[in-house]
């Protein structure tokens, strides 16, 4: 099974809401030989931003959109252990969590894990998370990176307020600020307007901008 191929059964599985099918597509795809990054970034990333676009276009609903997602979040959930086969971590901490509006997780959750398969620690709060307590985690753990997401626009000026927080609380030696999600995608230059160090378009692309910040 190619990875094409394991997108489109993926995708037919998660549209249908077939838990079941979409669960046997990835164990077919790993008995192949298919790679657990390829898994994240060919399939299920790819998988759901289709999802995203008919529920755009109202080709489905929210509930199925919400299922897509919930069943992939399930997937990924169940490929969790073969993570700690990633080689051991080089120091560096990310802190990802969701604005306290904002309910959208699975993009921060894909970035953790990609970056797990890279040897990071990652810390993931998830969604709705308050900024009093984002900022409480952020002095207690002393994170590289802290990964902020927001999926609309309205959104934008609490996610812009976690950022200033954390700004605030460690004032100097302070992590590195990074945030995603569809308002970034549609417009980058937003990062620098709520006061982020830098966004990527997906998984793939946040992992490589971070590495490519340390390597320096």
């Amino acid at each position: 099974m190619t990875t094409e191929e394991a997108y489109s059964a993926y995708l037919a599985a998660v549209v249908s809401g077939s838990r079941r099918e979409a669960f046997g597509v990835v164990d077919r795809a790993l008995a192949e030989g298919t790679e657990l990054r390829a898994l994240y970034l060919e399939v299920f990333q790819p998988a759901l931003r289709e999802v995203g676009r008919l529920w755009q276009e109202n080709r489905i609903t929210v509930a199925e959109e919400h299922l897509a997602t919930a069943i992939t979040q399930a997937a990924m959930a169940r490929l969790y252990d073969r993570l700690f086969a990633a080689p051991a971590g080089h120091g560096r901490l990310l802190l990802a969590a969701c604005a306290d509006v904002e309910r959208h997780e699975v993009g921060l959750r894909m970035i953790c894990d990609i970056l797990e398969m890279e040897g990071w620690d990652t810390v993931f709060l998830g969604a709705g998370v308050p900024v009093e307590a984002l900022v409480e985690m952020v002095r207690e753990r002393r994170p590289d990176v802290v990964a902020l997401s927001a999926s609309i626009g309205p959104h934008l000026p609490r996610l812009r307020e976690a950022v200033r927080a954390v700004r605030a609380a460690v004032p100097e030696g302070g992590p590195l600020i990074a945030v995603g999600g569809r308002p970034f995608m549609d417009d980058p230059e937003l990062a620098e307007q709520v006061g982020a160090d830098l966004t990527a378009t997906d998984a793939a692309e946040a992992a490589a901008r971070l590495r490519e910040h340390f390597e320096r």
